[in-house]
């Protein structure tokens, strides 16, 4: 996911976020994030400062992290045990997070939990 034409952050199988500037290297990230449960990351999205969500391939689990700290703020379980669902696609905003599983789409309202 591109967030200049020279910055961008990537994530996938090996369970890191990675955020890359071209302009200082193409072969070493500036910051990484592991997920802490080695989960493969489905889905990355960002808020454009500070704020990043990933989304798991399993228990359709969203993190939230701030990309100044290394360790996840907060994460959120959408699955009920025995159903698992990778999250294949979320959004949020300051007041909704919206996840696509496999079987239906979760909202999350932080305004009114």
């Amino acid at each position: 996911m591109y967030e200049s034409p020279s910055t961008l952050l990537s994530c996938g199988y090996d369970t890191y976020v990675r955020y890359w500037d071209l302009r200082t290297s193409t072969r070493k990230c500036v910051m990484e994030w592991e997920e802490p449960h080695d989960s493969t990351f489905y889905c990355l999205q960002t808020d454009g400062n500070h704020l990043l969500a990933t989304g798991s391939s399993y228990y359709g689990l969203v993190r939230l992290w701030d990309r100044r700290q290394r360790a996840c703020l907060h994460a959120f379980s959408l699955t009920s045990t025995p159903l698992s669902s990778p999250v294949y696609c979320l959004r949020f905003t300051t007041r909704h997070l919206y996840a696509a599983l496999s079987y239906n789409l979760h909202v999350l309202d932080f305004q009114n939990p």
